[in-house]
């Protein structure tokens, strides 16, 4: 397998990089794809990192999609291209592989665009894809899908296969005649027949042969039989073989013509395989992504690492529940040292890092929460395990100093050309001698790598080492919990705080002799014995305040739901509230209207009997009745947001009209209301604070001129004006019929006089249904279509009796 250049055969071996990218190969579905994907680069700078992320995050967005891409399971023509490039004539299977390519090149371009729009990167992929439909066309009407030449593939090849095979079942007649006959019966070993170098022949005992007169074409092994050809049946069988041979011919024709077309496309074939191989190796890496529950994470070309709840990945392939751990590296620091027991998953958490920090350089995804941060490691150098190797007489200890030379030369190296941050990982560093010498050549090693800008991760059993961080600066402590209810690691890496090596408890666990155990302990000085147990300790207390920040985080979450179902049912309430209120006043402002219209027919009446002071007392009684009704149907005092001031857009809740308040409204019974083109007076407690409405914001009311009638006042606008005007453009027939009743309602209670209806031309429907509606009403006197320069037909001017 190839090594990238930035990451050492060791390093890629203990990291076990290889297992991850068979793991991407294997969600690859071709052969040419799964060995694109074992042979990957990493990305060298940040701009590069950052566009295979794009890539792998459009691809996953198009497999998720409505039109995602076909299953790329395509053959390797790389051959096929180049004998066809050197003129060699393609045979059936040949031209069906390269059908397929073309056809996964077509669909693939087109799903491509498809998804242009939303995947800026990968379209560049379907903009290489050239578009060879039509060669395809060629193939698959010569080649069906199995290979094979279709007799369709000319009218020449037709006419020459359906006279190939007339002859033959003329043949078959024949045969099948003689098998029968009597004359026959007795030479024939058996009654079937057989094709001997492409000509029919019948099996004959050998001892009768001289009774058939023909050509004998083959004998039997054990030479009892002897295949001949009947003399009468040469001449039919000459007529197959020349028939065969021109299909043969007809079909070589076929071929090489093909042959040649594809060669005058093979640079074009060629690039379409390598863009589908590309795309192959893209949908690998989406589907490893989101099997290992893998997000996007954010790049910087700062020497940080901050994983949130971060998973080690081939642990996310192989187990159903995977330990999740935050790791925080960013500021001064540079060494990261994780103390703790045995097997509590100090290892997994340093493969971890190296994996997700190669992962991110080549496009994929790793599993962590999605606010994760990584800087780009342009070099990750990994000493782990056992490096003894007897073949070169190297202890381990020896075997990871050897590993620890190279490190260093090859980080001056590189420190000298400016290549890039470098990540170390370190497992158990200083280990496999004596202790007090290895834990101060492991200090100094990691002061060394430090000061040479490298981030270092390390883990160690080390009293030393685990104190290290109140001595420098640069160096955070972390430990793997272990949980001494149950004697067994939890595996959750606790940040900044050193952990107990706990071996003694791990091997009571195990089962090894208490007696030996308490022997231990004796031997073990007061001073480290205290240092064990304010490891402990410190653990003890994290995972309390952990439990109870889980608690309070859940109780938070808790209180929070319950405050929005509180909210949203508040809402909810106070709406149907607004609804209901709006459905009585509506419906008391329908039974008022009726009233009013009753009032008005009686007065009519009184004023054609001649009774014009009784006419004046009833008109008196509806004037005080309106005003009363006014502020019945005005808002209850609990919906007023704000009191109306001067200058403030409301609505007049029981005639649904809106406008501009002259006046302030304190202590009046009227107010006057700029309305469009009118003034109104109205009692202040039938109104209702209102947004500006936003086309007429800015916008200044001219100054008006206004006459009295009852408790309301209109604007006298000169000869061309109009005491109500309603406008019902783009409104539904239904719509505007209610809305001009409304609006002689409202003019009946305020005694106006004319009311103009702008209705618009249009295709003449609303024009049509208000002018009928007028001829039915009882309250108006008379109608007509408006002069020019009242509107023409697209307004009707309706004056009430």
């Amino acid at each position: 397998m190839p090594i990238d250049s930035s990451l050492s055969y060791y390093t890629n071996q203990v990291l076990e990089w290889p297992k991850l990218l068979d793991a991407l190969g294997q969600e690859a579905a071709s052969s040419l794809g799964k060995e694109r994907c074992a042979s990957l680069s990493l990305a060298q700078d940040l701009a590069t990192a950052l566009s295979l992320q794009a890539e792998t995050k459009e691809m996953m967005t198009v497999l998720e999609g409505d039109y995602p891409l076909p299953l790329l399971a395509f053959p390797d023509i790389r051959d096929i291209l180049l004998r066809v490039s050197k003129e060699g004539m393609l045979d059936g299977t040949d031209l069906r592989d390269i059908s397929l390519v073309l056809g996964l090149g077509h669909i693939a371009k087109s799903v491509l665009q498809y998804h242009a729009e939303h995947c800026p990167t990968l379209i560049l992929h379907g903009q290489v894809l050239q578009d060879l439909a039509w060669v395809k066309r060629s193939i698959d009407h010569c080649i069906d899908p199995h290979g094979e030449l279709r007799e369709t593939a000319t009218p020449e090849l037709l006419e020459l296969t359906h006279k190939s095979q007339a002859l033959r079942q003329t043949m078959r007649r024949k045969l099948e005649a003689m098998l029968a006959s009597q004359e026959y019966e007795e030479p024939l070993q058996e009654k079937f027949f057989a094709e001997r170098e492409g000509r029919y022949v019948i099996p004959v005992k050998s001892e009768r042969q001289h009774e058939v007169d023909g050509i004998v074409h083959d004998i039997s092994s054990s030479g009892a039989t002897v295949f001949i050809e009947p003399r009468h049946l040469i001449e039919l069988n000459n007529a197959i073989k020349f028939a065969d041979l021109q299909v043969a011919q007809e079909t070589r024709r076929i071929l090489q013509d093909l042959s040649t077309l594809v060669m005058g496309y093979v640079s074009a074939i060629q690039e379409n395989v390598m863009e589908l191989i590309k795309l192959d190796c893209l949908m690998a890496k989406a589907k490893l992504s989101k099997k290992l529950q893998g997000v996007p994470i954010k790049l910087v070309s700062q020497q940080v690492i901050r994983l949130y709840q971060a998973r080690h990945p081939l642990l996310m392939l192989t187990k159903e529940v995977v330990v999740s751990n935050s790791i925080n590296i960013e500021g001064n620091t540079r060494m990261f040292i994780i103390s703790g027991p045995n097997a509590g998953g100090k290892t997994v958490s340093l493969k971890m890092v190296g994996l997700i920090a190669l992962m991110v350089r080549m496009g994929l995804f790793p599993p962590c929460s999605p606010d994760s941060e990584i800087g780009l490691f342009h070099q990750v150098y990994a000493d782990i395990g056992d490096t003894q190797d007897l073949a070169k007489d190297l202890s381990s200890f020896s075997g990871h100093i050897v590993n620890m030379i190279g490190l260093l030369k090859d980080i001056a190296d590189r420190s000298h050309a400016k290549s890039g941050a470098t990540l170390v990982l370190l497992d158990e560093v200083g280990s496999s001698t004596d202790p007090v010498e290895g834990a101060a050549l492991a200090e100094a090693l990691l002061c060394h790598l430090s000061q040479q800008g490298c981030t270092v991760l390390v883990t160690t059993h080390y009293p030393s080492l685990k104190t290290l961080a109140l001595r420098n600066p640069m160096a955070r402590n972390a430990s793997q919990e272990f949980n001494l209810e149950t004697l067994s690691p939890t595996y959750r890496l606790l940040d900044g705080i050193p952990g107990g090596s706990s071996a003694l408890e791990i091997a009571g666990r195990l089962g090894l002799d208490r007696e030996i155990l308490r022997h231990a302990e004796s031997l073990i000085e007061r001073k480290d014995h205290d240092l064990q147990q304010v490891f402990q300790s410190l653990q003890d207390s994290q995972r309390r305040l952990d439990e109870d920040l889980l608690k309070a985080a859940y109780l938070r979450n808790e209180a929070h739901r319950i405050h929005q179902e509180a909210e949203a049912l508040k809402q909810s309430i106070q709406q149907q509230e607004r609804e209901d209120r709006l459905r009585y006043r509506k419906q008391w402002q329908r039974e008022f209207s009726q009233a009013q219209r009753i009032l008005n027919q009686q007065l009519d009446v009184l004023k054609h009997e001649k009774t014009p002071a009784q006419a004046r007392t009833v008109q008196q009684t509806f004037s005080s009745l309106n005003q009363q009704t006014l502020e019945q149907l005005s808002f209850p005092q609990g919906d007023i947001v704000k009191p109306a001031q001067e200058g403030d857009w409301v609505e007049i809740e029981s005639l649904g009209a809106k406008g501009i308040l002259l006046e302030d409204p304190a202590g009046k019974k009227l107010v006057a209301i700029q309305a469009g083109s009118r003034i109104l007076k109205t009692s202040p407690r039938g109104l209702r604070v209102i947004p500006v409405p936003a086309r007429t914001v800015g916008a200044k009311a001219p100054p008006q001129r206004a006459y009295h009638t009852h408790s309301t006042v209109f604007e006298s606008a000169g000869p061309m004006s109009y005491q109500e005007n309603l406008d019902v453009r783009g409104f539904r027939v239904e719509e505007c019929l209610e809305r001009v009743e409304s609006a002689l309602d409202r003019a009946m209670a305020s005694q106006t006089k004319f009311v103009k209806v702008i209705h618009g031309r249009g295709t003449g429907a609303l024009q049509a249904s208000i002018r009928d509606y007028c001829h039915s009403s009882p309250y108006i006197k008379m109608f007509r279509a408006g002069e020019a320069s009242e509107g023409g037909e697209g307004v009707t001017i309706i004056e009430l009796k």
